[in-house]
């Protein structure tokens, strides 16, 4: 086997009503190669808050042999880690390649799995849990894992690990670690040849004569200034830009025929140069997040705008 996805299907224990014991559900997709060892998780969905954005086609936890990228969610940087973090450990051995490291291996007997006869073995990990992989008997291809975790809460929960798509030519490379984080309104970021601040951020409900903004809908309207202090050029345009948050889900730029909108341009060295971006929202969007895919950086800025009173309409 060379590479396979697989689905993790996680329980973790939760009280229910009258002191009764029920099971939170997860899902979580995800691919492996193992020449090179390698494993990639997609964003882990929030319970509360829903799907994470996708900003750059990437997952939260990337593993690379012996080196841990992870990331609180994916508008946050990559942090590199220490492989031998015992939580990051659990999902990374649902690579067969970390099986070569387990101990007291032995089989427990046969199941069936989705009509295939599998052997089922039972081993202990390096990092002090047991595990049970279910290996096809045509093939020796592995079709589920499970692993058992005590959380930070006290809860025990389960990873279950159901592999599927064997040799189909997926791919995990390194993330770029061009994310430079989660910053605030007015805080400069660092570019290969200069900065970029997110400066003023405003809505607009009235638009000017040549577009104004559907009823339920605003525009948020974001200034930018690029400073080049070299070596080389910055490229600007307002396309590099997108918006996240309440309702809004990677919104385009859009010209709302105002002045002071951003040029699309390339600056030389000592080039400084200010504009807006806007965008068309929800009139009730409020906590949002700016992303700029630049050149050499990806910049996250939060851009709430200020909150109003439950049933107050900005556009009144």
């Amino acid at each position: 086997m060379h590479s396979a996805t697989f689905q993790i299907v996680g329980t973790e224990m939760t009280p229910r009503a009258q002191g009764q014991i029920g099971a939170q559900i997860y899902h979580l997709d995800g691919k492996l190669t193992t020449q090179p060892a390698a494993l990639e998780l997609q964003p882990w969905d929030d319970v509360m808050s829903g799907s994470q954005p996708d900003i750059d086609g990437r997952g939260d936890f990337v593993s690379i042999a012996s080196t841990f990228y992870v990331r609180a969610n994916t508008f946050n940087a990559w942090q590199v880690i220490d492989a031998a973090d015992p939580y990051y450990n659990l999902f990374a051995s649902i690579n067969p390649t970390a099986w070569q490291s387990a101990t007291n291996p032995r089989v427990l007997g046969e199941a069936s799995v989705n009509g295939s006869a599998t052997w089922v073995l039972q081993a202990n990990a390096p990092f002090g849990r047991q595990f049970k992989v279910w290996l096809r008997e045509s093939d020796g291809y592995p079709l589920r894992y499970t692993i058992p975790w005590l959380n930070a809460k006290g809860s025990t929960y389960y990873i279950n690990a159901l592999y599927r798509q064997f040799n189909s030519g997926v791919v995990v490379t390194a993330p770029g670690l061009t994310n430079r984080g989660i910053v605030g309104p007015g805080t400069p970021v660092l570019l290969p040849a200069g900065t970029v601040t997110v400066g003023d951020v405003t809505f607009d409900c009235s638009g000017t004569a040549a577009r104004r903004p559907m009823p339920g809908r605003k525009f948020v309207l974001i200034t930018l200034t690029y400073v080049d202090s070299g070596p080389g050029g910055i490229s600007i345009a307002p396309d590099d830009w997108r918006l996240y948050g309440d309702g809004v889900n990677g919104a385009l730029p859009v010209d709302v025929g105002t002045t002071g909108l951003l040029p699309t341009r390339i600056l030389s060295q000592g080039d400084t140069m200010s504009g807006k971006v806007a965008f068309d929202v929800p009139e009730d969007a409020y906590q949002l997040m700016t992303v700029g895919k630049l050149v050499g950086a990806t910049v996250v800025v939060s851009t709430f705008l200020p909150m109003l009173p439950a049933g107050q309409s900005p556009c009144v």
